[in-house]
């Protein structure tokens, strides 16, 4: 058996296929903008607080519809310089937070790096154990999220680099 990738060739071909055995799932016009709109897998939105020509902090989302979630890509604050990632960022959080519950998002997902935590520096053999163990060491930027009302609920083993794990953080924004 060949396998070939989906192009415009033949991806009438893989919705028809799809649309056959799952019709409660897609439709022919459904399955076929699937295969082939990549704004339906993330549409990328952001907004900034400061002044319009003087931006102090960002935050950029990332919106999964079909899975009814608001991802966190990147953020950050001038803090005087610094870099800073906590509390400086509250009004762009909840901001971001209140736009995905008016979109009807369930969710609000959050990737943290594991520097500074316990699970950092060494290969992750058992996701589920791992978590268990997991320990902050201190990490204000994981503490203020788990503060903020964010949970860890995973890994994404060596995703940074080699022993360098980002770790899954989501708040249910059900309510």
């Amino acid at each position: 058996m060949d396998i070939c990738k989906i192009d415009k060739l033949n991806v009438a071909a893989v919705a028809e296929l799809m649309s056959a055995l799952k019709p409660d799932w897609w439709d022919f016009e459904g399955a076929s903008r699937q295969l082939q709109d990549v704004s339906l897998l993330a549409k990328l939105i952001g907004w900034y607080m400061g002044e319009s020509t003087n931006p102090k902090g960002w935050i950029l989302c990332a919106e999964f519809e079909g899975y009814s979630y608001l991802s966190i890509e990147c953020l950050g604050y001038d803090e005087n310089g610094s870099f800073v990632m906590e509390q400086q960022l509250e009004p762009l959080l909840k901001y971001a937070e209140n736009y995905a519950m008016e979109k009807g998002y369930r969710n609000l997902k959050y990737i943290i790096g594991s520097t500074g935590m316990s699970c950092h520096g060494k290969p992750i053999v058992n996701c589920a154990d791992e978590l268990n163990r997991l320990k902050s060491n201190g990490r204000e930027h994981f503490d203020y999220f788990v503060q903020y009302g964010f949970s860890p609920t995973g890994f994404i083993p060596d995703c940074y680099g080699k022993n360098y794990h980002g770790i899954i953080m989501i708040k249910s924004l059900i309510r």
